[in-house]
């Protein structure tokens, strides 16, 4: 008869077909200690160990009691046999992703050494419970002594703490009679009935960390795992571990799992747009899975197409209290109904954060958004990310799922859009005068800046703007095509980047700007300088082969027609300056010419002059061109004009290069990049590399030359600029055969 614990250890374990090494393995003990029980060199192990055996082995009833009882040095039971409760929901059919997440879950938990607790945490719909729910099934044999299961209701009316305890003491067999009537007895009183088992809790849509404590075990061998929409739960000992949307082939591969494998095969592409329509958000793939499951006629392009539509997006993505707006709705009346005035705060600044289309916000663009202070701002900005409805991609800066933008959106009247975007364009703009004001200080254009709010504290507001370009352009558009923004503030802001996108070759974005303030840009004069700066754009643009010569021509004419009827000849002298510069591109030289020298003729500037210098030596009259080059220099010097004096040296530098003085035209280039690097206008820098970089090769320095042009390369090829970049590659190319 066999009677000893290790005659039973072996009798099981080849019964159940493993080896030593697969039952240490499985029950996570080394093969050694299995050894040590099954030759009864170890007589009693203790508790924690015979119940990951029984879990391994699949004992139950009379089996199991045996084992515990030869395992005891009184030869009887360490406790009653008890049924163990097995409350976990379904496991989600065709889990799909988050391999790397169920890994760390089930090996924060399944350590027997340790009341183990791990908390998932996520923005609705992102999968938080079937994660938990499919890990605690793959863990089931490692806790034979049961699984319980409570919704805490967190995002809804959360279940106070006792409550909860009565339910988990009653279903681990506490009379109801006996369950203690406060929480701190309760909760010593579950820990007394966790002692010495193996029970997972799942703690389900907790509410915060004062809701789940006293829910936890308190000795080894038992486990939580915990899931909210609080990014962080400061209980004790938990991990966390933070849900984000889905991989995109997982994502994929979800939505075939609904709207079948061959269907979505069959149209991968459109599958692809349908996931990321629906942001790769876990509840929303499926339900469009869904969705095409019940519409079997419909291609997966057909809902693609639906989903375009942002305005009908979460229609086509809702069902009842289980659809995506029902499921974000949560998270915010959450925040609304909470008794913190913080979080009523944070919730009701939530839609005007959603509207401006921008990718992400900087804490100086919400405070504008919202109409407060940085600090106090940021403070909503932090809550909202605690309540997973903001993303924190980087310091400083948070993001809102596309989806959620979409439904906070929808949460802000026609009135409170107007308001936000109006700010944002008028910080946007008081940051780009600024910016202005600090790199051409004697620039004309400041005495036409508009009146705005005092731009945030940055030391280069240039440099803030680069990291703001794509977030204005959004903006930019979003406000022209609300009709309630002041146009002036559009024309303003357009008026204001001049500097700031030629200094950085932002052509494009400057030609949809000029665009966007030109459907109604306010007054005449306004008008006339967008098309002036316009022209500039689209010939930089045509220079490149993206724009038209004919059309900036025909801007840059429109623009000084409408100055010469206004009769403000300092502002149609720019114009006629410009216009220079837009013919000179375009090649032809004596039209650029008369407009330079009608601009002359109204207004002495020294840009004006050099451009001409520049005109006069392509048309050959080096004796005009040496005349203007002297005139310009000596006008711009006492005025400290650094864009001014760095387009004159290059000028100059090119003039000595003609009259083959290399030594001088190297040391007037070298100065004129400096500039142009200090003042940090790319575009200006990279060409007068070039022309460095070709002067030193003319000059029989080659190896210097190569150095210079590969400067250059690297800037040109950064702003896009295919024409120059290939007249250096072919500098280059021609040096090195």
């Amino acid at each position: 008869m066999i009677e000893t614990f290790g005659e039973l250890l072996r009798a099981y374990r080849v019964e159940a077909g493993l080896t030593q090494q697969a039952l240490a393995e499985k029950a996570r003990l080394s093969e050694q200690a299995i050894g040590a029980l099954e030759r009864g060199d170890r007589r009693y192990p203790q508790a924690v160990t015979v119940d990951r055996l029984v879990g391994v082995l699949g004992l139950t009833g009379p089996r199991r009691e045996q084992f515990a009882r030869a395992a005891s040095r009184k030869g009887t039971p360490r406790r009653p046999a008890r049924s163990a409760p097995r409350q976990l929901p379904a496991d989600v059919p065709h889990f799909t992703g988050r391999s790397g997440q169920a890994e760390l879950v089930a090996e924060i938990v399944g350590d027997p050494a340790a009341a183990a607790v791990v908390s998932i945490t996520g923005m609705g719909g992102v999968g938080k419970t079937s994660l938990a729910v499919h890990v605690a099934h793959l863990l089931a044999a490692d806790f034979p002594d049961g699984q319980l299961y409570v919704d805490l209701q967190g995002a809804r009316e959360p279940v106070p703490p006792l409550e909860a305890l009565g339910l988990f003491l009653r279903s681990l067999g506490v009379a109801g009679e006996r369950v203690p009537g406060t929480v701190d007895e309760a909760a010593a009183r579950l820990r007394t009935e966790l002692a010495g088992r193996r029970v997972l809790l799942v703690l389900d849509n907790a509410a915060g960390s004062g809701q789940v404590a006293p829910l936890l075990p308190g000795t080894a061998g038992s486990a939580a795992i915990i899931t909210s929409r609080r990014a962080v739960l400061a209980v004790r000992q938990a991990r966390q571990v933070h849900l984000d949307v889905l991989a995109e082939p997982d994502a994929v591969a979800l939505l075939a799992v609904s709207a079948g494998r061959e269907r979505v095969a069959a149209e991968p592409d459109a599958a692809t747009e349908v996931v990321r329509r629906c942001g790769r958000l876990p509840l929303a793939v499926r339900l469009a899975g869904a969705r095409l499951a019940s519409r079997p006629a419909w291609p997966v392009s057909h809902l693609a197409q639906r989903l375009a539509d942002a305005g009908r997006r979460l229609e086509e993505l809702d069902q009842d209290e289980a659809g995506v707006r029902a499921c974000f709705a949560l998270s915010i009346d959450g925040l609304a109904g909470s008794e913190d005035p913080v979080d009523r705060a944070a919730a009701a600044a939530y839609p005007l954060l959603a509207w401006p289309a921008v990718p992400d916000l900087s804490v100086p663009v919400a405070a504008a958004a919202l109409g407060l202070g940085e600090e106090e701002a940021e403070r909503l900005l932090e809550r909202l990310a605690a309540a997973c409805l903001l993303e924190t991609p980087a310091p400083g800066r948070y993001r809102l799922h596309d989806l959620l933008r979409v439904y906070g959106a929808g949460l802000a009247g026609p009135a409170e859009r107007t308001t936000a975007v109006s700010r944002l364009l008028d910080l946007y703009s008081a940051v780009t005068w600024r910016g202005l004001a600090r790199s051409s200080a004697g620039s004309p254009r400041l005495a036409r800046a508009p009146r705005t709010t005092a731009a945030p504290e940055v030391a280069d507001a240039f440099g803030w703007l680069d990291g703001e370009r794509t977030h204005l352009l959004a903006v930019v558009h979003q406000a022209v095509a609300d009709p309630e923004v002041d146009r002036g503030l559009i024309a303003g802001l357009a008026l204001g980047l001049f500097e700031f996108y030629r200094s950085r070759g932002l052509w494009r974005d400057w030609r949809q700007v000029c665009e966007a303030a030109l459907v109604e840009p306010g007054d005449r004069l306004a008008r006339a300088s967008l098309l002036s700066d316009l022209a500039l754009a689209e010939a930089e643009l045509a220079h490149r082969g993206d724009g038209d010569f004919c059309v900036a021509r025909q801007h840059i004419r429109d623009g000084i027609a409408l100055l010469e009827e206004h009769g403000d000849d300092d502002i149609t002298a720019r114009a006629l300056n410009n216009a220079c510069y837009v013919f000179r591109l375009s090649g032809a030289v004596e039209e650029a010419i008369g407009f330079g020298e009608r601009a002359l003729a109204m207004r002495r500037c020294g840009i004006t002059m050099v451009t001409l210098a520049e005109l006069y030596a392509l048309a050959g009259d080096r004796a005009t061109q040496h005349r203007h080059l002297a005139d310009a220099i000596a006008h711009l010097e006492p005025l400290d004009d650094a864009h001014g004096m760095a387009y004159a040296l290059v000028v100059q530098g090119l003039a000595l290069r003609a009259d083959h003085r290399y030594p001088e035209a190297i040391e007037t280039l070298r100065r004129s990049a400096e500039q142009w690097r200090r003042i940090a206008d790319a575009p200006g820098e990279a060409n007068t590399l070039a022309d460095l970089g070709e002067t030193l090769l003319v000059a029989g320095q080659p190896d210097a030359g190569r150095e210079v042009l590969a400067e250059a390369l690297v800037l040109l090829r950064r702003l896009g600029d295919p024409v120059r970049e290939k007249k250096v590659t072919e500098l280059l190319g021609h040096n090195e055969n």
